[in-house]
């Protein structure tokens, strides 16, 4: 049972299995988490995962064994908290419609989509398989679903934007807690309506003063001084997510990576016109023609649905214009693409470094 596991992150964890860095790799839904990716992350003895949030129970079981014949290691799924809702109940707004034209993608007649998240059957998966970590994005996990994981010694991730979700995700008894700054890529985690645009350090600090489980923070690190810096600032470990979109086991198609390669923290902004959701990325073509429009956001993730089809043509054809290009704001700090090997290595050795001169002072 739970008692016999060693703490989330505590020494005795990292030796258990094998951690040698403080670097979990986020999870990015949309194809970006591919058992290639975490399969070289866990070979690198850190901590990699899957983004379940846009898969089926069938697909996600097909990624996990994918990556135990990969690798044998740690390694986590993550699992989104939606409501359910029907794309038939929402209308696609005309700036959609308009780009949909233009590109001459055929309209859908029919809108069928529904949001079920078959999180249930999810679960019983990650038992059956064997996973040991779960995470979870945009809200809470049920009572059920925490007492049948706990059951099965998997170790529970929440993550926060503010200190009023960090409490309530420590509240429920959770064994670690993401804290995402403003500075960082994709969608904001933020499940209660208060301010989610609080940079990582301001809020590193307030959160690390008042709450006891181990915090991994999020948002803008790239480099072995922002781990230290994160680190002295109350972090158990770091979860990144732009700088391993730029390595070669990546799926990012050529022109995402491109794009990223080119762009610098200014380029980036955050909207929530892509998918309904406030996410940080590249201010590319589509992002200005949406924004506009000055169009209203359909809620998350029937927004995204009604986008896909312009997205999936974009990367189709590897042009960047249409594609959402998530990244943090941190983006230029990574200079080239790398073999995962490459970037972590680099890390360890820019984080040991900084750590012994700090040290010196």
């Amino acid at each position: 049972m739970k008692s016999a596991m060693p703490k989330f992150l505590s020494h005795e964890f990292n030796l258990q299995y094998k951690i040698k860095i403080p670097v979990i790799q986020g999870p990015m839904a949309g194809g970006l988490s591919l058992p290639p990716l975490v399969s070289a992350v866990i070979k690198n003895n850190c901590i990699g995962f899957l983004a379940a949030g846009y898969l089926s129970a069938e697909v996600l079981e097909k990624q996990i064994i994918e990556v135990k014949h990969a690798a044998n290691g740690l390694f986590g799924v993550n699992l989104f908290m939606l409501d359910n809702k029907k794309a038939a109940d929402y209308k696609k707004p005309e700036i959609i419609t308009k780009i949909e034209k233009k590109l001459k993608i055929p309209a859908q007649k029919k809108l069928n989509f529904a949001v079920n998240e078959e999180n249930d059957k999810k679960i019983d998966i990650i038992i059956k398989q064997g996973v040991k970590l779960v995470s979870f994005t945009f809200g809470l996990p049920k009572e059920k679903w925490i007492e049948k994981l706990r059951n099965n010694n998997i170790y529970l991730v929440g993550s926060c934007t503010n200190i009023e979700e960090a409490k309530a995700v420590e509240n429920i008894g959770l064994d670690a807690l993401v804290v995402q700054g403003i500075e960082s890529g994709g969608h904001r985690s933020a499940f209660l309506k208060m301010n989610d645009e609080i940079g990582l350090f301001s809020l590193l600090q307030e959160v690390s003063e008042n709450i006891r489980i181990p915090i991994i923070a999020a948002g803008g690190i790239a480099t072995g001084k922002g781990i230290l810096a994160a680190r002295i600032l109350g972090a158990t470990a770091v979860q990144i997510g732009t700088g391993f979109l730029l390595t070669r086991e990546s799926s990012a198609v050529g022109a995402y990576k491109k794009a990223l390669l080119n762009s610098y923290a200014h380029n980036t902004i955050v909207t929530e016109k892509i998918s309904g959701k406030k996410a940080r990325g590249i201010c590319n073509k589509f992002v200005t023609e949406l924004n506009s429009a000055q169009m209203k956001a359909l809620p998350f993730p029937i927004q995204n649905h009604m986008t896909k089809e312009i997205r999936s043509l974009s990367q189709k054809k590897n042009k960047s214009d249409y594609l959402s290009l998530w990244c943090g704001q941190s983006v230029h700090l990574i200079k080239k693409e790398l073999s995962v090997e490459e970037f972590l290595n680099n890390l360890k050795v820019e984080y040991l470094s900084a750590a012994n001169n700090f040290s010196l002072r």
